[in-house]
């Protein structure tokens, strides 16, 4: 019998996706729950498994194809020696007597057996390498013994993506030295290898100019904050903040912190929390319109955006942030972005966000004016802290400072609901509790 695939809907306001890569080939034996295929969305990348073991006898999309959801992908027979010879389209050839009903492919819980299976699978002298990196350390012709000395910078040392480009880059650049050296005559610039960012001038056009093909993530991202302009009335509003007070006693718990909890404590959590009792007080800002309706959300899902390197951002939900205390929200923080940057994310993580919190001031930008993750009305912007002189009571002190961006939907937000929602952040930590305990 035969098992349809389908595209998985990977978020509740997500169409379609993007076949980043095949696994597997047509005719390749799978096991239940092995990983076929990777896919991409604007809200996350994920690894699909196969739902049923056997043979898989169909591919009906190729690789780049975008693929609205719960479309059938692929056909796995079950049947074993009987399925041997793949089929490549779906003109029925191989038909099976019996049809199952179509089944979703599942993306993998970071805790399923699917995931454990998987470790184990690739796990080598105690070290888990996921099968991305393990397909690429096949194409550059890495062996395993040199794998293994590389260093990851993913949760527990795991090897990344990132990191394994990185070394191969620097290990070209090894093995080229010698070669130039070789070469007296050559000029001195050959010895160095084109990198990403320098191509050789053979790539550029006669106008100085090359095309770059955006990625499925980039993309995704491109049409949803064009779609996201289109569809909200975009207005900005920004106060500033003295953060004194918490800068002080994060520095003062923060060694406790980092021990009881096992990662650090960063600014962050501070600002999600007094955003979640702002949409508690403001609840018209933790709403969606649809039409001439505003939608009131009864529970705050703070989305947070977590940068993927260059490549683009994800945004995974803190769910029921008002039912979290301090020490909550920053455990479910450090959990989502550390999974996020592992491609480790699962759909349930980046749905049902009510409102977004982005925090560009980690890379030292002072005041940002984002643009709203549809369908949620507002998103807050983190500048920079710094150190800057300020008046008080007609007195220049020296205080740690930011600025904070709301930019909201005009819709129903107007600048006296926003106004006030920056103003009880304000207010909430400029005004924090310095005897709180951890």
């Amino acid at each position: 019998m035969k098992v349809e695939m389908l595209m998985p809907q990977m978020g509740e306001s997500i169409a379609e996706a993007t076949i980043s890569k095949w696994r597997k080939k047509p005719g390749d034996a799978v096991q239940k729950d092995e990983v076929i295929l990777e896919i991409s969305t604007d809200k996350v990348d994920s690894e699909i498994p196969a739902p049923a073991a056997g043979v898989l006898s169909e591919l009906l999309f190729n690789e780049g194809d975008v693929v609205p959801v719960k479309t059938k992908i692929a056909v796995i027979d079950t049947n074993g020696a009987a399925a041997a010879a793949p089929a490549t389209n779906g003109n029925g050839a191989h038909a099976a007597p019996k049809v199952e009903p179509p089944v979703a492919a599942a993306p993998v819980s970071s805790r399923s057996e699917a995931v454990r299976s998987e470790e184990q699978e690739h796990a080598e002298n105690g070290r888990f390498y996921s099968p991305l990196v393990k397909s690429l350390a096949e194409k550059h012709g890495v062996p395993l013994a040199e794998l293994n000395t590389v260093k990851g910078s993913g949760q527990g040392g795991r090897l990344t993506k990132e990191d394994f480009l990185k070394y191969v880059e620097s290990r070209s650049t090894a093995k080229a030295a010698p070669a130039a050296e070789a070469r007296p005559s050559a000029p001195a610039a050959s010895a160095k290898p084109a990198t990403p960012a320098e191509q050789p001038s053979a790539d550029w056009g006669a106008d100085g100019t090359r095309v770059v093909v955006m990625d499925a993530m980039r993309s995704a991202i491109a049409d949803h904050m064009v779609r996201s302009k289109q569809t909200s009335p975009h207005v900005y509003s920004i106060q500033e903040i003295d953060v004194t007070n918490i800068a002080t006693w994060r520095a003062k718990n923060k060694a406790a912190f980092e021990k009881s909890e096992g990662f650090g404590l960063s600014f962050t959590p501070f600002f999600l929390e007094a955003a979640t009792r702002a949409l508690e007080k403001f609840p018209h800002v933790n709403a969606s319109v649809e039409g001439k309706k505003i939608i009131l959300k009864k529970h705050v899902n703070l989305g947070v955006a977590v940068a993927l390197g260059n490549t683009g951002l994800i945004v995974p939900v803190i769910k029921k942030a008002e039912e979290k205390n301090f020490v909550g929200i920053a455990r479910s923080l450090n959990d989502l972005a550390l999974r996020a940057r592992n491609k480790k994310l699962v759909p349930d993580d980046v749905a049902g966000g009510t409102f977004t919190v982005t925090n560009p001031g980690v890379f030292g930008t002072i005041i940002g004016t984002p643009i709203i993750n549809q369908p949620q009305v507002a998103i807050l912007c983190l500048g920079a802290i710094t150190k800057r002189p300020v008046v008080i009571n007609d007195m220049i002190a020296i205080r740690q400072m930011c600025y904070l961006t709301l930019s909201y939907d005009h819709r129903i937000v107007d600048g006296s609901l926003g106004g006030q929602f920056l103003a009880f952040i304000r207010e909430y930590l400029e005004n924090w509790d310095m005897d709180r305990a951890i």
